[in-house]
């Protein structure tokens, strides 16, 4: 089996090498151009001494060279591991010796220090595409290969992937997948979205991780992909009236965003087919007002790193009946996707909890990673008889939608009851003034765990603390409504842009003997 990430380019180029695939700013590549490059550099991998199955990190960034990169280590049978370009470069080095990788490459001579740091004292080599007069030019190699190279071909199971999480609770654990898996995924993605060649997709998320998925459907159906260096609201609102974008990825916190900036009124968005928003739990406020601006486009679903296909979905038809009959359903992500993926909420002990009540978001996928790398522990905790316990809570309503409550972690325990984070962050949301909001819990001498929130304001608006409190209770129970709120000028992000609930929680427990605090 070739790896997808080989195949697919490779299968539009023979259909339509003149098309265009990629656009990064007054760059493009047309498939033809794009799948030559990326055989070249392959070419000059193997030449190099990559043998089937050696890992190779990229310092990730969003440009044209990341993708034909992507797309030669596949050819070539090397295993991919991304090194997201916002994490420290301690954090790249764990990645490099965790992964054992052979090579490490950047992507222009303004990243060689980042590719030289990730190495470290590993036996790793550092490569640049260009000359630095310091790391070996992989450019001028490929630049020496002929235009063709056969693809090394492996078996479905064989390692494709090694993708490492942000690392929000420790060092990153790296996911893996399969050829098999990768492909299931990728295919899963553009077949529920229908894309075809006449669509652009805006890549202005990492394309190493939840923006990768928008740059994978794009080699399946011969769509173009227009690159954006980040996740910027004013450029991402010129691009999509330039280039008339199709479909956009974003987390919550960015849709926000986009809806808030002062362009957003008169720019011309009626291009837009798919919004499709995950990876956060969002708000109906969030919602309702995405659907007033943009129309009946929105579309969501639950995946992660250890299971990227979509495991759960819904689609702009459903957004629109949830709006039309209020109640929750608007903030749900959907039911179990049609394409081969089942989904059940668990309790600790394996069995299925009633409908309605809370528990872990198990799935059973074929883009389900196959194991962790180096982790056996995880493998036994997560992988249990085909099925892939996700860390995730949430509930299930008796016509099968689920709704996100948390990361098991994230669950406040206040006087024995149960509080989500999600749902007080629901309620704050609902404050015309609040751009956005977290919650978490800190220790309580009476109730073992208190609420506390944090937020930071839409522009223009003003609110006190005692104000956000009254509306709180307004819209909670008692024992959820948070006992403190801080209004911050920003809230803490992880390197792909999720709200890090855990960084505004640390503080409160440093002087805890452990992060678990009972009444006292």
């Amino acid at each position: 089996m070739n790896h997808p990430y080989s195949h697919y380019p490779a299968r539009t180029a023979r259909r339509s090498p003149e098309r265009v695939a990629l656009i990064d700013g007054s760059r493009t590549r047309t498939y033809g151009e794009l799948d030559a490059r990326a055989a070249q550099i392959a070419g000059a991998l193997v030449r190099l001494g990559l043998s089937p199955g050696e890992r190779v990190s990229i310092v990730q960034e969003n440009r044209i060279e990341y993708v034909e990169m992507a797309i030669a280590i596949a050819r070539a049978g090397g295993v991919l591991v991304p090194l997201l370009g916002a994490l420290t470069e301690r954090e790249h080095r764990f990645m490099v010796d965790d992964a054992d990788v052979r090579l490490v490459i950047a992507l222009g001579t303004e990243s060689v220090a980042r590719a030289v740091g990730a190495v470290g004292e590993s036996d790793a080599v550092a490569l640049a595409l260009g000359d630095t007069g310091g790391v070996p030019d992989l450019a001028t190699m490929a630049d020496q290969e002929p235009g063709e190279f056969t693809a090394v071909d492996q078996k479905p199971d064989a390692l494709a992937q090694i993708l490492y999480t942000s690392g929000t609770t420790g060092n990153p654990k790296g996911v893996t997948h399969s050829y098999a898996s990768v492909s299931a995924a990728m295919s899963a993605w553009a077949n529920t979205f229908d894309i075809g060649p006449d669509d652009r997709i805006l890549g202005q998320l990492a394309l190493s991780h939840f923006g990768g998925r928008g740059m994978d459907v794009c080699w399946v159906s011969g769509a173009t992909l227009v690159i954006q260096p980040a996740a910027d609201p004013k450029a991402m609102l010129g691009a999509i009236s330039e280039h008339k974008i199709t479909m956009i990825l974003a987390i919550p916190t960015l849709l926000r965003m986009l809806l808030d900036h002062p362009d957003a009124a008169d720019t011309d968005l009626s291009s837009l087919r798919i919004v499709m928003y995950a990876a956060a739990p969002t708000s109906p406020a969030l919602v309702r007002a995405s659907l007033e601006r943009l129309g009946a486009v929105l579309h969501t679903g639950f995946g992660q790193t250890e299971a990227y296909g979509l495991n759960t979905f819904m689609g702009p038809d459903e957004h629109v009946a949830a709006l039309e009959a209020g109640g929750d359903r608007l903030v749900s992500v959907g039911r179990e996707c049609a394409t081969f993926a089942q989904v059940r909420i668990c309790a600790d002990d394996g069995s299925e909890v009633a409908p309605g009540e809370v528990g872990e978001i198990c799935v059973c996928a074929p883009w389900a990673t196959p194991g962790f790398w180096k982790r056996p522990e995880l493998d036994r905790a997560r992988l249990q008889g085909g099925w892939l316990r996700t860390g995730d809570l949430g509930r299930m309503d008796a016509e099968g939608y689920v709704f996100l409550a948390d990361r098991m972690e994230d669950k406040i325990i206040s006087g024995g009851y149960n509080v989500y984070p999600t749902e007080v962050e629901a309620a704050l949301a609902e404050h015309p003034a609040v751009a956005e909001c977290a919650a978490f819990g800190i220790p309580d001498p009476k109730w073992g765990e208190a609420v506390r929130a944090a937020v930071t304001l839409r522009p223009d608006h003003g609110v006190s603390e005692d104000e956000l409190i009254a509306f709180c209770k307004e819209h909670l129970a008692k024992f959820k409504v948070p006992k403190g709120i801080d209004v911050l000028d920003e809230l803490p992000k992880s390197p792909v842009g999720k709200i890090l609930r855990r960084a505004l929680r640390e503080p409160f427990w440093k002087d805890q003997a452990s992060g678990v605090h009972g009444a006292e």
